[in-house]
């Protein structure tokens, strides 16, 4: 009987769950996807019940694709999208839905925490605040909502609420912690001079774990709903970004990584914290690492927006069909010209993050004219994101002047087209690995956890394969370039414009 290890992850637009041996032979995987609401401009919420019915459902996929069940299978991690603060009553109830990471509601709660209290804010949390942290999304839920903020008992992040489900415990890890901006890094616990800020009693927050301690086992409950062993340990686990970095084999200093998700991640592996007013720092699930995020709110989200937006009848025959819409889409795009004959996209289709920070930015195709079909959007899209991308990499040359270790990963990776124009709009070389999923990562982590490997340098060495590198063409990179610059010239006069925009939406 082969040993097996479990990794769930929660990202922003579905569940996916893994099964892998100890060589790191996918067992079993399954997908669910789920909504998010979007009942404003900016804004971005998902109710946490879909997460459950999600993770039930996938877990049971498994399952079924596996002769022996879930016999061998030796620990659970289960990873997420961080930021996303679950609110708990004295009932134990959710009581709002969950503002997401993507959420740019709280843009005026960041303008007044900066204006207030924005040093002191970056040198305990090390982070500027954006509405991207949970601290002011906190802020906007007291000011507009009384009511449900003062019903506040216990506060969880997407992974810890699932997981909590699964084993009854609470508590959240080292990385979550940190995705807060209500935890002091320094000292390795919340700061009552962050939470202080809204008032927040320290006793809402969960006790901090590593990633890789075993904090539960499977309730009996759970085993019996959805096959799993009753008592079956379950470790921390992370941030879905930190576990997906792991799973693309990102264990030293200096490596890069790539993620082609929901949003846009160019992130950097470090030996220590270097905090950056342009960049986010976490400790890495590879203890003793820390790694430096730079981010495009808006990367796969904004391909799923244009197949529902523009192709919304070749996604109803692909369904019905069985084929994959975003096949079809890259095949479009792969038809038309680098360049898209003067189509540039800017994908701040939830305000923007690295480099501009600017809740208020928003998405634009710029150049259309009677030439252009759906196929020069597509590519134009997938070229936007690649400049947002790019924008990303030049923050990190701050950090480190070698380029040379890239990995690339999440589910637009999955397109050959995308990595490749990543790859020329870079100028660098980029790896894809075999199995780089949050859910392969945390199953790896899982092992870590449980003794199945002695750390997480044996499970990398053991499990992890690189499957194809994309290699730049300079011409298609010198023409890049130039466009970039335009890009670049069209983002830097938008911000007035943006703004009046806001104001008239909010008239």
């Amino acid at each position: 009987m082969k040993t097996k290890l479990f990794g769930v992850d929660f990202g922003t637009g579905g569940c996916k769950a893994t099964v892998i041996d100890t060589e790191g032979h996918v067992c079993a995987t399954a997908f669910q996807e789920y909504p998010s609401e979007h009942r404003k401009p900016g804004w971005s919420e998902q109710d946490p019940s879909l997460w459950i019915e999600a993770f039930n459902s996938t877990v049971i996929s498994c399952r079924h694709q596996m002769k022996d069940g879930f016999e061998g299978v030796v620990a659970l991690a289960v990873t997420a999208s961080t930021h996303n603060a679950v609110l708990i009553g004295d009932d134990g109830n959710v009581l709002r839905r969950c503002i997401m990471w993507n959420d740019q509601r709280s843009g005026d709660q960041c303008r007044r925490l900066n204006e207030q209290y924005g040093q002191q804010i970056f040198e305990v949390g090390m982070q500027m605040p954006t509405p991207t942290w949970t601290l002011p999304q906190l802020m906007w839920v007291k000011e507009h909502e009384p009511e449900v903020y003062s019903k506040i008992r216990k506060i969880l992040f997407t992974k810890d609420y699932i997981r909590s489900y699964v084993t009854g415990d609470f508590c959240t890890d080292v990385v979550d912690a940190q995705g807060s901006l209500l935890y002091d890094a320094e000292r390795k616990s919340w700061s009552e001079e962050l939470c202080s800020m809204i008032g927040l009693p320290l006793s809402t927050l969960p006790p901090i774990c590593r990633t890789k301690d075993v904090v539960g086992k499977v309730r009996c409950e759970v085993a019996e709903l959805t096959g799993l062993p009753q008592n079956l340990p379950v470790i921390a686990g992370c941030s879905d970004t930190a576990a997906e970095d792991f799973s693309a084999g990102a264990i030293n200093q200096g490596q890069i990584i790539v993620k082609l998700a929901t949003a846009g991640n160019v992130n950097l592996v470090t030996n220590q914290a270097h905090p950056h007013a342009k960049a986010f720092t976490y400790p890495y699930s590879v203890e003793g690492k820390w790694y430096t995020v730079t981010a495009t709110n808006s990367c796969a989200s904004a391909y799923r927006w244009m197949r529902d937006a523009l192709f919304p009848a070749e996604y109803a025959q692909c369904e019905k069909e069985r084929l994959d819409i975003y096949e079809l889409m890259d095949k479009l795009a792969a038809e038309s010209e680098l360049g898209c004959r003067g189509l540039i996209f800017h994908p701040y289709l939830l305000g923007e993050r690295c480099p501009y920070f600017n809740p208020n930015a928003r998405g634009d195709f710029f150049g259309i004219s009677m030439v252009h079909n759906k196929g020069h959007f597509a590519r134009a899209l997938l070229e936007g994101v690649a400049f947002s991308l790019y924008d990303c990499l030049e923050v990190l040359r701050t950090f480190t002047d070698s380029m040379e270790d890239i990995v690339i990963i999440g589910g637009g990776a999955k397109s050959p087209l995308w990595c490749q124009i990543v790859s020329d709009v870079f100028g660098l070389e980029v790896k894809l690995p075999e199995n780089a999923e949050s859910s392969f990562g945390g199953a790896l982590l899982a092992g870590v956890g449980v003794g199945v490997f002695a750390n997480e340098s044996e499970a990398a060495e053991r499990c992890i394969r690189m499957k194809k590198t994309y290699k730049p063409n300079a011409e298609n990179r010198a023409a890049y370039m130039k466009i970039f610059k335009i890009y670049k010239e069209i983002s830097n006069i938008s911000a007035p414009i943006w703004d009046e925009l806001v104001k008239i939406q909010g008239e």
